[in-house]
């Protein structure tokens, strides 16, 4: 995410929704960072920065992208078409 508010919209909008079957809970985490893996250091597949993908719409403050963020529903919502 890139600011606290997306990460707070994308928890109000995730806790509670079933994911296979049982709700998820989503808290705040005491951290306020993640240490990725070091160059070289075994990676175990806990941690991913998806920081330059192509596919990460929200990762410029003031994106337009953040308005189009709606909670899980059996709605498929398009934007940006």
């Amino acid at each position: 995410m890139a600011d606290g508010n997306q990460a707070q919209l994308a928890m109000s909008h995730l806790n509670g929704h079933k994911l296979h079957g049982k709700p998820i809970r989503i808290t705040l985490s005491k951290h306020q960072n993640v240490q990725l893996p070091r160059e070289g250091q075994e990676d175990q597949g806990l941690t991913k920065d998806y920081g330059n993908s192509p596919l990460h719409r929200f990762k410029k403050p003031g994106s337009k992208n953040f308005q189009n963020i709606f909670p899980p529903s059996a709605t498929l919502h398009l934007s940006n078409i």
